[in-house]
C-alpha cells in the first residue's frame, strides 16, 4: 500500500508542477503566452519647430513603434529630446550622433515634388535608429528613399530594417556606427 500511495503521491506532484508551469507560461488562464522580458529602449523626440510636418513626424515615428519591440520613439516631455526635428526648404536628411540621438529636417523641396511626407518621417528617422540608405527603388522598403516611386505611401519599416534598428538598439555602440557610404544621410532624397 505504501508504494502504491508513493507512486500516486509522485504522479499528482508532478501533475501539479506541470499543471503550474503550463498556467505560469499561459499568463495565468488568459490564453496568451507571456514573452520573456525585453528592456525598452524610450528615445523622445521633439517636432515642435517641425511646423506642418509634425503630424508626418508622429505618423513616422508611430511606423517604427509598430514594428519594432525593443525601441519605442516618443514625444519629448520638457528638455528630455534626443531628436530634434525641423523643417526646411532644402531636402530631408538625417545627422546622427549615435543611437537615438541626432537632427531631422524635414525638406520641403522632396514634398514638392511629390515624396509622401509621413515616409520622409520614418526614413529619416530610421537613420536616427542606425539604419543606412539602399536606394533599391522597393516601395516595401523604407530605406529605399528618395530611389521609391513617389507614388509610394508605405510607412512600414520591412521586416529587415526592423530588425537592424532592434539590435542597433540593443546598447552596443559599435552596433550603431554608420558604414563608409553614410556619412551624415545628407543626400537621402537628393538625385
Amino acid at each position: 500500500m505504501t508504494t502504491t500511495l508513493r507512486r500516486t503521491a509522485r504522479s499528482l506532484a508532478t501533475a501539479i508542477t506541470l499543471l503550474l508551469s503550463f498556467t505560469l507560461v499561459q499568463g495565468f488562464g488568459s490564453g496568451t503566452a507571456v514573452a520573456a522580458p525585453t528592456a525598452v529602449r524610450i528615445v523622445y523626440y521633439d517636432a515642435s519647430q517641425a511646423q506642418e510636418f509634425k503630424a508626418a513626424v508622429d505618423e513616422g515615428a508611430e511606423a517604427w513603434n509598430k514594428a519594432v519591440r525593443n525601441v519605442q520613439l516618443k514625444p519629448a516631455t520638457g528638455g528630455n529630446a534626443t531628436i530634434r526635428v525641423y523643417a526646411d526648404n532644402g531636402w530631408p536628411r538625417a545627422t546622427t550622433s549615435g543611437f537615438g540621438r541626432g537632427t531631422v529636417y524635414m525638406g520641403r523641396q522632396a514634398v514638392n515634388d511629390g515624396f509622401y511626407p509621413p515616409r520622409i518621417a520614418a526614413h529619416e528617422l530610421a537613420h536616427i535608429l542606425g539604419l543606412p540608405d539602399n536606394r533599391n527603388g522597393r516601395c516595401d522598403h523604407l530605406m529605399s528613399g528618395h530611389s521609391s516611386p513617389v507614388s509610394c505611401k508605405s510607412t512600414t519599416p520591412h521586416s529587415t530594417e526592423a530588425a537592424r534598428a532592434e539590435r542597433n538598439a540593443g546598447g552596443r555602440a559599435a552596433a550603431v556606427a554608420p558604414d563608409s557610404r553614410e556619412a551624415g544621410f545628407a543626400d537621402c532624397f537628393v538625385f
